[in-house]
């Protein structure tokens, strides 16, 4: 997968620098919202369209039921590939060798033809990805396969991995969207954090500071037009050993800050883990620190307030810490998939020194 990747991002370079610095300064700015996907194709057949929709439409990890989709598709050919499916941030392209003519009418031959020999010389990959084709701050994924048949075998096969794709590519144009040229050097809040507590993520100007202190931080974001409020907390507990790190170990420090800080509307009402919803955790990797993510569901003890959550922890050994990220959204009766997909980009911009 690692040669995959580093090989995948060596055609972008090539690819791009064809493209005069002149005419890439006339591309629009890519359109397009979070959790939702552009897929383009010769083809439409029912059986086509269900395996798309399994693949980018599994429900999301650690919602009640009936729950939501990770991604909204947006199937369309090359007759109807253009104005906001040509400027989508987020494009998958499924090309089989067989018939390449259609496509030749919305995508330069020359691209075309230089995808299909990286997939002639490297038949396993996945894909291949391109950047910035017809729009800035654009992400393009081509799947290439001899006919039909063997495309569908090969979007089957490798469904998690496109569904991975898919959310990798959204979150590199999505933070640029949410964040544009806003870093850490820029950031006053982010500056300030990572001199207090050696930890900061990315605040947009959009997010106000609600709670600041030595062992808290609560960001919040709250819509004037409609019932929705965004939120992001950070805090830090001790690391001692493994036993940290179970689920109900976190849940119980992440439940005991938000009981401190975050109290319900009603007296001793405060906000917590829901107990009833099932959380689904995942181990992973941050810049090389021991890392989980936690997706599942927040309510309020002693009210009837709840939403979705993602709180992520990263294990940081050299100051024996384990560090706290949350996003959670409150958004009733609305779909949450988007909003919580920007949470989800912003928590992931943390930087640990």
């Amino acid at each position: 997968m690692k040669f995959y990747l580093s090989f995948l991002y060596i055609l972008v370079v090539v690819v791009s620098c064809s493209t005069s610095e002149k005419r890439d300064n006339l591309k629009p700015q890519s359109v397009g919202k979070l959790a939702e996907i552009v897929v383009l194709s010769n083809f439409n057949d029912t059986n086509y369209k269900s395996l798309i929709n399994q693949i980018f439409q599994k429900p999301l990890d650690g919602y009640p039921p009936p729950g939501e989709k990770n991604f909204k598709t947006i199937l369309t050919d090359p007759s109807f590939f253009k104005g906001y499916f040509k400027k989508h941030h987020n494009i998958f392209v499924l090309i089989t060798t067989d018939q390449l003519t259609d496509l030749e009418k919305v995508i330069d031959k020359s691209i075309l033809n230089s995808i299909v020999k990286v997939h002639q010389s490297k038949p396993n990959i996945i894909g291949i990805n391109q950047v910035d084709l017809f729009a800035k701050n654009q992400s393009l994924f081509f799947v290439v396969a001899q006919n039909r048949k063997k495309l569908m075998a090969k979007l089957l096969k490798n469904s998690d991995q496109l569904l991975s794709i898919a959310k990798e590519q959204e979150a590199i144009t999505g933070e640029k969207k949410l964040l544009g040229n806003l870093n850490f050097s820029n950031d006053a809040f982010a500056i300030r954090s990572l001199n207090n507590k050696h930890y900061a993520i990315k605040k947009p100007k959009s997010y106000r500071i609600a709670i600041e202190n030595n062992e808290f931080v609560w960001l919040r974001k709250v819509s004037t037009v409609k019932e929705q409020q965004f939120g992001i907390i950070m805090f830090e507990s001790p690391y001692t050993d493994s036993t940290n790190l179970s689920l109900d170990s976190i849940l119980k420090v992440r439940n005991y800050f938000t009981k401190k800080y975050i109290p319900g509307e009603i007296a001793d009402s405060y906000m917590k883990y829901a107990s009833a919803i099932k959380p689904a955790m995942k181990k992973s990797s941050f810049n090389g620190l021991y890392s989980a993510d936690i997706h599942g569901w927040w309510d309020v003890y002693g009210d009837f307030m709840g939403g979705p959550s993602h709180l992520k922890i990263v294990v940081d050994e050299n100051r024996n810490r384990i560090i706290y990220v949350e996003g959670f959204l409150f958004y009733p009766n609305e779909s949450k998939a988007a909003s919580m997909r920007e949470l989800s980009i912003l928590i992931n911009t943390l930087k640990i020194k």
